[in-house]
């Protein structure tokens, strides 16, 4: 007999793939069929089921399924969410094909939450968040207890044997659905492995083409599948809130996320976005729409703001600039963060000096304004664009404290050097603290308080050498002590 079999996490577009597969004429594609599996699956994940109890759950389901319809149909094929446990074991009794079908995380996530809200109010029940319900799903919760739910059951949890185990019922909603969307997909890579290539197809549902949709019929040996009706069917939008009769959902979509949820996303699911290839390049944390509004409204040729900002913290300025001139062996120079170049541009005017800032304004100015033939200055996000040549000191004054992403600021300044980065916080001198301490104004940039104990495990990881990082005395009652920072890269 032929057959095939889809599988996907939950609203990954599993029933949309299956309505537009029966469109074939030598097929039927039936969609959760009963028995589904539901509670086989969770306990074959957590190794409680036998190898006979298995054979029986598959002979009674999924097999007798095929064997039936292969008498009226060339071609038998299914989709649920719960086959997971039993790839391998499928394949060995049906000789079967199997549709990968996978969806960026960060959409399944977000429809998930929607879905729960909106519709049914049955993803991970036993979560630490109550969130917006529509009246529909809280009377499709009533009336669906949780021990009842053998769809909600079905989904994975942490066992004994996983740290995050006792950490579980402390999780909200959001984390729980990402936490589900990476495990399953990686029970489905890992199962996939085990058995032949030929026998599986993997089809990208995020961005999904008729074309694409064409590929796959004809990789099941599929007849009669048009391309003008799968067109229309996929613009559909089938099985999705708005085909179901309610509105899209007020849950955010994943480029309105906030760092918060962007960081609980990626906690569970980042190894996995990179994985299936939706994270292409080393991501940085949120960045918010309108940051670096409030340096960049300092407009005009007026230096007078950025003088009184020099001026405030010219104790380490001094101290840099000491440092440098100290050095035998500093010729080039760039400054993350430059502003107007106040200071610097005199300072290092015999040096060969690149000032970057985000504030095309600040750039524009120091360009017209100052003429020195060994200063240049670029407007560029520095965080996500390294410099394309590298100089002998990187150094940033103060202004990694207010910006979005400590680690890849740090980063972006170890790769731009080739011997020296030196920056101060003048957040304070916080000698115990292990991490970054996010702080967003909603004017457009960070307050961040940043850990010694962080910055000398980042830097030993970057593999920068000769690290200092001491308290700088600023002469003030408010904040006694800045940090410096000093490394070899």
């Amino acid at each position: 007999m032929n057959s095939y079999f889809i599988l996907s996490c939950a609203r990954s577009g599993s029933t949309s793939l299956a309505k537009i597969l029966n469109t074939a004429t030598n097929t039927i594609c039936q969609s959760e069929p009963m028995p589904n599996l539901c509670v086989e699956t969770r306990l074959a994940m957590e190794d409680k089921l036998s190898d006979e109890a298995i054979d029986k759950a598959l002979a009674e389901s999924v097999v007798a399924r095929a064997s039936t319809f292969a008498k009226e149909y060339e071609v038998y094929g299914e989709k649920n969410n719960t086959f997971a446990p039993f790839i391998t074991k499928m394949h060995e009794k049906l000789g079967c094909k199997f549709v990968f079908l996978k969806r960026d995380g960060r959409d399944v996530v977000t429809s998930m939450i929607n879905w729960h809200e909106h519709k049914f109010g049955d993803y991970y029940k036993e979560a630490n968040s109550k969130g917006n319900p529509s009246n529909d799903a809280l009377q499709a919760a009533k009336n669906l207890l949780a021990y009842q739910d053998i769809s909600d059951f079905s989904r994975p949890r942490p066992t004994k044997d996983d740290t995050l185990y006792y950490e579980w019922s402390s999780l909200s909603r959001f984390e729980m659905c990402s936490y589900y969307w990476a495990k399953i997909n990686e029970l489905y890579l890992q199962e996939l492995s085990k058995i032949p290539k030929e026998a599986y197809i993997e089809l990208d549902y995020t961005n999904v083409t008729a074309q694409k949709m064409i590929e796959i019929g004809e990789f099941l040996g599929l007849k009669g599948f048009e391309y003008q009706i799968i067109d229309e069917m996929l613009n559909q939008k089938i099985n999705s809130l708005e085909d179901r009769g309610h509105s899209s959902g007020a849950f955010p979509k994943w480029s309105e996320w906030d760092s918060t949820l962007r960081e609980q996303f990626d906690r569970f699911a980042s190894g996995m976005m990179y994985k299936l290839g939706y994270y292409k390049k080393e991501k940085t944390r949120w960045c918010p729409q309108n940051f670096g509004e409030y340096w960049k409204e300092q407009k005009g040729a007026d230096n007078e703001w950025f003088e009184w900002m020099f001026n405030s913290r010219k104790y380490a300025h001094d101290d840099l600039i000491k440092f440098v001139k100290e050095s035998d062996d500093i010729e080039s120079i760039a400054d993350f963060g430059c502003g107007k170049a106040v200071g610097y541009s005199e300072a290092f005017r015999d040096k060969f000096f690149v000032g970057v800032d985000i504030s095309e304004e600040n750039i524009n100015w120091c360009q017209e304004n100052i003429k020195n033939p060994k200063h240049s200055y670029i407007a560029q996000d520095f965080i996500q664009q390294p410099l394309e040549q590298k100089v002998d000191l990187v150094f940033s004054s103060g202004t990694i404290d207010n910006s979005y992403d400590v680690k890849a600021y740090i980063k972006s300044m170890v790769q731009s050097s080739k011997k020296y980065i030196s920056f101060t916080l003048y957040r304070g001198w916080f000698p115990e603290l292990e991490k970054v301490e996010y702080h967003y104004n909603p004017d457009g940039y960070f307050y961040n308080d940043i850990g010694v104990k962080f910055l000398r495990a980042y830097l030993e990881e970057l593999g920068c050498r000769d690290i200092q990082i001491t308290p700088l005395e600023t002469g003030k009652d408010d904040i006694i002590y800045e940090t410096k920072v000093v490394a070899h890269v």
